[in-house]
């Protein structure tokens, strides 16, 4: 019998022993759940990121960054500006979408750069928020344009990403190299035990969207193999209202059980702008999308109200400073 190996702690497991398995519409894939009971980490097989999942908008959040419908941060940055000791310095935003936060960042005083392998966001991101130092290449790319350029940086966040990752380690090993000796890093993942069974299916928490699932436990697992560090701060985050909190839920469960509807909408979309830029999309689309999107959402909000009282926080945030 083969093995799999744990992508955090590296702990094998037989490749017989998956929890569950699950076969993508996006790519017709057959993924297989594996849990290491060492580290608590729960992940996919066959562990592998598409890159053109987030360009062609497999999840109904590429569609919001990519028409440029976002104006306030995400509920899981609020903690960021609320805990962070730091109001000043050089602040990388890996993973930074349509640049909502790094622009939020600047007021502060931070000098704001950011990186996303989905160009579409980028583009959002240099036109409507006038952001510079943001650009579509990897990590890895970016390590070395760092490295040719001697730069590093304070502080270095990066929100609902390491979700995404194939190989954690690896980036945040990458990460190390390019923070400044007693920097801090920041970010979140959601929670995978939310609800355990209703969401933790959910298409919006699966591949080839979502590979890894988190406790705190695994997360603090991760982060203690790459990292020297005395503390680690983890915030469990709700949303500020209990209506925020009720709409952010049935947008869940709309998702995993009306998920035909939205991709109908989302080809609609797609049609109506393509090739068009930020200003020059189709502002009744938009609307439409947003109204559509409500009007979805509301029919599971009665569902939404038996799940409440279950759930414990949709998302962990995380920070900590790394030792000199």
């Amino acid at each position: 019998m083969g093995k799999i190996f744990c992508p955090s702690c590296g702990d094998s497991i037989g490749e017989n022993e998956s929890l569950t398995s699950y076969t993508s519409s996006f790519n017709n894939q057959n993924y297989k759940l594996y849990h290491c009971l060492k580290c608590d980490l729960r992940w996919w097989e066959p562990l592998k990121v598409l890159p053109e999942f987030y360009e062609e908008e497999g999840n109904e959040g590429y569609v919001i960054f990519h028409q440029g419908l976002r104006e306030r941060i995400s509920y899981f940055h609020i903690p960021f500006f609320k805990h962070i000791p730091l109001r000043e310095g050089r602040l990388l935003d890996i993973g930074c979408g349509d640049g909502v936060f790094l622009k939020e960042a600047r007021k502060l005083g931070f000098e704001v750069w950011g990186i996303d392998f989905d160009r579409k966001s980028i583009k959002i991101a240099k036109e409507k928020f006038g952001l510079e130092n943001v650009f579509s290449m990897s990590l890895e790319e970016f390590v070395e344009f760092c490295k040719r350029e001697n730069l590093r940086f304070d502080i270095i966040t990066f929100f609902e990403v390491p979700e995404h990752q194939d190989n954690p380690k690896e980036f945040l090993h990458q990460v190390k190299s390019i923070l400044k000796p007693g920097g801090y890093i920041a970010g979140s993942v959601p929670n995978s035990e939310a609800i355990k069974g209703l969401l933790y299916y959910s298409p919006v928490n699966l591949p080839p969207h979502h590979f890894l699932w988190f406790t705190k436990r695994a997360l603090v697992n991760l982060f203690n193999t790459c990292f020297e560090i005395d503390k680690i701060e983890i915030y469990n985050v709700k949303l500020s209202s209990f209506i925020k909190n009720l709409n952010e839920l049935s947008a869940y469960i709309s998702f995993s059980l009306g998920r035909k509807a939205f991709l109908s909408l989302r080809e609609d979309l797609k049609k109506a702008t393509i090739g068009k830029s930020y200003y020059t999309s189709s502002s009744s689309r938009k609307l439409m999308f947003k109204l559509l999107k409500g009007v979805r959402n509301g029919i599971f909000m009665p569902l939404a109200l038996i799940v409440y009282p279950f759930l414990k926080g949709f998302h962990f945030y995380f920070q900590f400073q790394v030792k000199s």
